[in-house]
Parts: C-alpha cells; sequence; structure tokens
C-alpha cells in the first residue's frame, strides 16, 4: 500500500502535468484559423411567413461599407480568437 505522502506527491504532479498542457498549445505561432473568404456571398432575405408582418427596420443598425482592403496579417501575428497575454 502506497503511503498517503505518495499518493499526494503523484496526484500533485498528476493535476500539474495536465494542467500544463495550455502552455504547449501557445508556443505554436501558427494560426489554425479558417480562412474567410475576401467576397462572401450575401444570404437571402428574411421570408416572412404569410399573414406576418415585415420587421421594423427603422433603427436597424447600418454597417458602412469598407472601402478600403484589409491589411494582410503577418505569419508572426497573433490568432484573433486567442486573447492577448496580459500577464507578460
Amino acid at each position: 500500500m502506497k503511503s498517503p505522502a505518495a499518493r499526494l506527491s503523484a496526484g500533485a504532479l498528476a493535476i500539474t502535468l495536465l494542467s500544463s498542457c495550455s502552455w504547449f498549445h501557445r508556443a505554436s505561432a501558427a494560426c489554425r484559423e479558417p480562412v474567410i473568404p475576401a467576397d462572401p456571398q450575401d444570404a437571402a432575405p428574411l421570408k416572412v411567413a404569410p399573414g406576418q408582418d415585415l420587421p421594423d427596420t427603422r433603427n436597424a443598425v447600418k454597417v458602412p461599407a469598407l472601402n478600403e482592403p484589409e491589411k494582410p496579417r503577418g505569419k508572426t501575428d497573433p490568432c484573433l480568437s486567442r486573447p492577448p497575454s496580459y500577464g507578460s
């Protein structure tokens, strides 16, 4: 039978190893985010069921047109889906 100190040490080691898996993922500089096409297709307009009223769009948010191309991301730029590290 193992002593309580050996069990505690093994448990602490297991927790440390399992929780440190995220350290290895942050080290990879490659961004694996999906590539969004430059010319996305607009979805079809919303269809209203027969007997229903159209939605009121007077106060809808108007998205302005993008007049300049998006700045290309470099190979060393961080992924957009990962928050920046504020600790260091």
